[in-house]
């Protein structure tokens, strides 16, 4: 009888030290290999709609890469499956609309977890805007511009900063559209490590120089 009650104290502050353990929560802490493994696994799982991995893998991005604490990655990660799911689902143009409420959700947990100033409104727009151009192949200008001010967005700067790694991360889409998982793996590789050094490149420049630029993301470009 004690063991059991022993046993039973354990894992309830093993499971309270995971749920609740003060985490340095930060959308620059990724590591690039693990991220395309994961967001390349999120778009196989899709295509052959397996909802489970995808919630499971959208977790691990939020929790494992971003450390954002269980309780609010798991709300993060189902409002962007369901965001997904709506998507997919839609009919029209007009009909991907209703992701957007899902996308808000999931931006403002994640800005509010990493203590970014986000705004959950312009941000799944543009994330909208990306899944929708992705679709279309004479949209590739506008899909690799929208990705470029979703990660000015997200990680501060001006877009054009970021225009290297926003071209391998539309192509990635592309390959991963057309299903061509190696081609997407690899494209989708080259871009996080492009932002990845492009992030440390940052962290290392001085404070003044390194600030966010105030009108990144507010600036549309006009093929949008």
């Amino acid at each position: 009888m004690r063991f059991v009650v022993k046993f039973s104290l354990a894992a309830i502050i093993l499971v309270g030290g995971y749920l609740f353990w003060p985490r340095s929560s930060s959308l620059s802490g990724f590591d690039a290999a693990s991220m395309a493994e994961l967001q390349v696994g999120i778009w196989r799982h899709a295509a052959s709609k397996k909802q489970a991995q995808i919630f499971f893998d959208l977790y691990r991005i939020l929790n494992g890469q971003y450390r954002i604490p269980p309780i609010p990655a798991l709300s993060a990660a189902w409002s962007a499956l369901e965001a997904q799911r709506a998507f997919a689902d839609a009919a029209d143009q007009a009909d991907e609309e209703k992701a957007l409420p899902f996308l808000e959700k999931t931006f403002s947990i994640i800005g509010e977890q990493t203590g970014s100033n986000l705004d959950p409104t312009i941000i799944a727009r543009l994330e909208l805007f990306t899944w929708s151009f992705a679709r279309d192949r004479s949209k590739e200008r506008q899909l690799a511009a929208a990705l470029s001010e979703k990660l000015a967005l997200l990680h501060g700067g001006a877009a054009k900063e970021y225009q290297a790694a926003a071209l391998e991360f539309a192509h990635a889409k592309r390959m991963a559209i057309a299903k061509n998982w190696n081609a997407a793996s690899d494209a989708e590789a080259a871009a996080w490590q492009k932002l990845r050094r492009q992030l440390d490149s940052r962290s290392q420049q001085p404070a003044g120089h390194r600030a966010a630029d105030p009108s990144a993301g507010s600036r549309r470009n006009n093929q949008l």
